[in-house]
């Protein structure tokens, strides 16, 4: 692809990848920094593109595959303590109980791989839709619904101790 090209494909593309990105994350700054990021890429990448809808393939691909990276890496809104911790009245007892829970539910989830803990913190943490979720990974609301389903299992059986 000729630079002229690439360029009046970049301009095309910008406001369409930013609207992309904005719908995968919630911070503007962010969005804006994954389609720069997309845009170098293709960048470097600007011999091996055919043509305009080539580019623009690989250009949502790209900014989608950036947009999932940047959620996966992000810490949570929440800790797991926040999440787990109430506002009950507890007696010395009830509290050690819930400190150990803590530490056996910290433990379980760490022994997950990296995507069933960025499913169960996107589900659960955040308490985003599976229907978002599945738009965030780019496959099907069934598919979100399965994986997280083995991840739980999982995560069910770290907690029992049965793995």
């Amino acid at each position: 692809m000729e630079i002229h090209e690439f360029i009046q494909g970049a301009e095309r593309l910008r406001s369409e990848l930013l609207r992309q990105a904005r719908s995968h994350l919630t911070d503007a700054d962010d969005a804006e920094d994954v389609v720069q990021e997309t845009l170098l890429r293709l960048w470097t990448a600007r011999e091996r593109i055919a043509d305009y809808d080539k580019m623009r393939n690989m250009a949502s691909v790209v900014c989608r595959n950036l947009a999932l990276n940047m959620l996966r890496d992000a810490p949570p809104h929440c800790t797991i303590d926040e999440a787990l911790t109430t506002n009950l009245q507890v007696s010395p007892q009830e509290e050690l109980e819930v400190r150990e829970t803590r530490q056996k539910l910290k433990r379980s989830i760490q022994a997950l791989s990296p995507k069933q803990r960025a499913l169960i913190r996107m589900r659960n943490v955040e308490n985003m839709s599976y229907a978002d979720i599945a738009k965030l990974i780019g496959t099907t609301e069934s598919s979100v619904r399965g994986m997280i389903s083995i991840a739980r299992t999982q995560l069910l059986k770290q907690m029992k101790g049965t793995v």
